[in-house]
């Protein structure tokens, strides 16, 4: 069948001006933290860059790319829309 269910989910990080005062790059590939590994190079689970961090507008996993909250509201949305394509075929 063609059912499709989408969303969106958005998060704003924001920051304490100190991240613009100190050497946090230096740091954080001092430590060796894979900053290349991840989604724009940001690591807000790192305690390097969360010192830096007043607050976060959304959830830490959709910054980190995927929100568990979206995913859950679209396969309960997927699973209502199958159980119509079943009745309806019935």
């Amino acid at each position: 069948s063609m059912i499709q269910v989408s969303g969106g989910d958005t998060a704003q990080i924001n920051f304490s001006e100190s991240v613009a005062d100190g050497d946090l790059i230096d740091k954080l590939l001092e430590d060796g933290a894979p900053v290349l590994d991840c989604a724009g190079g940001l690591m807000v689970e790192h305690p390097l860059v969360k010192e830096h961090i007043v607050g976060i507008d959304g959830t830490e996993d959709s910054v980190m790319g995927l929100s568990k909250d979206l995913v859950i509201t679209l396969l309960k949305e997927l699973k209502e829309k199958l159980s119509e394509v079943s009745i309806e075929e019935s």
